[in-house]
């Protein structure tokens, strides 16, 4: 029998591989390399994932279709052991978010 946690994870996965094929594969290329540009120099402290998304904006990159593909693009980052957690939480920087506690991320080779 499958868990609630599971069914969750499982449910997520589905959504964030929507999102990133709605996004197209270039789209998450480009959004990958700009992330790990941003957390490259960030160092060991880390930043928000937000941090890493407004940085790409600001390079140019466009809107994905759906806000949910940057989720994908950090989760697959976490899944491919590219980036972790810090252990650090501290509020979200965007109105949308209303304060939100996000976790702080930085490069695994650092």
């Amino acid at each position: 029998m499958e868990s609630n946690l599971d069914l969750g994870r499982a449910l997520r996965d589905e959504g964030a591989q929507l999102a990133l094929d709605n996004a197209g594969d270039s789209w998450h290329d480009m959004a990958m390399a700009l992330a790990l540009k941003y957390f490259s120099a960030s160092g060991k402290q880390g930043a928000l994932f937000e941090d890493a998304r407004a940085f790409a904006m600001s390079c140019g990159i466009s809107q994905p279709p759906s806000p949910n593909a940057w989720g994908a693009v950090a989760l697959a980052m976490s899944k491919k052991k590219m980036i972790i957690r810090t252990g650090a939480m501290l509020p979200s920087k965007t109105a949308k978010s209303h304060a939100r506690v996000q976790p702080v991320w930085r490069l695994t080779n650092i």
